[in-house]
């Protein structure tokens, strides 16, 4: 007689007989497996022939845990969507941190359904949705990208899904490299995952009808039992301005389980051939020579100058280099940042934020209000739209 199991549908084959998980474990207490073998002369192991190769076994599955940190405009979500480029939008998902967002929100809730009736069902979050496409395709990788993390409540909006963030370094018993540490119990999420129907070759599809009571991940059969727990194929990475005001902290706790990246604020140079610096890519180049307004200034130049005052001016104050201007805290437009850009977001936070406690520091003696600056610089023409500062020869 023979034995094997499908690792695809999660069924134990006795002869001819399948059965599910609870079903085969019913049967061994029962004592029915030991009589059936004792009745047989032989007694083959073998792997289930319904069971195809996987597609890619020479599949490594990786994953990150990063918070990318720096100044407004410095290009954080940026590098986040330069890096995933090449993954299918089917396998990322990307959401965004706020006052008001929530741990039903993140990872899902109970939400009445109005089909041949009102009944209630678990509506995953965003958290659920991309667990469950990492478990039920484990030979590919998938990314959860958290823009703005620290503007919600990081902890609250976790909950306890935040005991999953620590991974395993080592194999732990059936658990390899990648997999969480530690493991929650969550009923909605558990089976919100296992809701698929199998395909014929074996293959897992994601059912709002079909509840499986065991489904297979790698070498792990998931059922009814089992806690939730981060796959090594799933990635998290997040964004943080270091100078918002008014948000909530990431406490050593929650930022100890990611990895903290800064993103410098520059305008991005390689070597060429001659061994000169030239800058990475058009797209930065045409940013730092974009001209503001009709003026001469470019935004390089003025964002080098401004800077160094920022730096200067605010020196001994807390977190004053997270007050500078990103590179990309403004965009050109066909190699022009336009007056009313400039004007309106640019000197606004000059004036509301950077150097609001000194502003006769950096503007001109006759301005004392914004609405005197944006009027000025909007009304003058050419280089003399710079005469609301101080100081600004070093422009030209």
């Amino acid at each position: 007689m023979n034995f094997s199991y499908n690792k695809h549908n999660g069924k134990y084959i006795l002869g001819k007989t399948e059965y599910s998980q609870e079903e085969f474990i019913t049967y061994i207490r029962a004592g029915l497996l030991l009589e059936t073998l004792s009745n047989e002369s032989s007694f083959d192991i073998t792997a289930s022939q319904n069971e195809e190769p996987d597609e890619d076994d020479s599949f490594i599955p990786k994953h990150e845990q990063t918070i990318y940190y720096g100044v407004p405009g410095c290009g954080k979500s940026n590098k986040i969507k330069n890096d995933l480029e090449s993954v299918p939008e089917s396998n990322k998902i990307r959401i965004v941190f706020h006052p008001e967002y929530t741990n039903a929100d993140f990872v899902g809730q109970i939400l009445p359904v109005t089909q041949g009736g009102i009944h209630y069902e678990f509506t995953a979050g965003p958290f659920s949705q991309i667990l469950k496409k990492a478990y039920l395709n484990p030979k590919q990788n998938f990314y959860l990208v958290i823009e703005e993390i620290n503007r919600g409540n990081a902890a609250a909006i976790f909950g306890d899904m935040f005991q999953l963030l620590d991974r395993l370094k080592k194999d732990e018993k059936i658990f390899k490299p990648g997999w969480s540490q530690y493991f929650v119990q969550n009923r909605d999420v558990n089976e919100y995952i296992r809701k698929v129907s199998v395909t014929d070759d074996g293959k897992y599809v994601d059912s709002q009808d079909d509840l499986q009571p065991a489904i297979t991940i790698g070498n792990i059969a998931f059922d009814k039992d089992s806690a939730i727990r981060l796959p090594p194929n799933l990635s998290i990475l997040a964004t943080m301005n270091t100078s918002d005001q008014n948000v909530f902290t990431l406490d050593n706790a929650f930022q100890r389980r990611f990895d903290m990246q800064l993103v410098r604020n520059e305008f991005e140079t390689i070597k060429n051939q001659d061994n000169k610096d030239v800058f990475a890519t058009v797209d930065i180049q045409n940013q730092h020579n974009a001209t503001i307004s009709d003026t001469d200034v470019s935004w390089g130049k003025f964002w080098e100058w401004i800077n160094g005052k920022i730096t200067h001016l605010l020196k001994g104050l807390s977190s004053t280099e997270d007050k500078r201007l990103g590179v990309w805290f403004v965009c050109n437009e066909n190699g022009v940042i336009n007056t009313n850009t400039f004007a309106d977001k640019v000197l606004k936070y000059l004036w509301d934020d950077a150097f609001k406690f000194m502003r006769s520091k950096i503007f001109a003696h006759n301005i004392d209000t914004l609405e005197d600056l944006v009027k000025k610089f909007k009304e003058a023409e050419k280089n003399d739209r710079f005469d609301v500062f101080v100081d600004h020869s070093e422009l030209f």
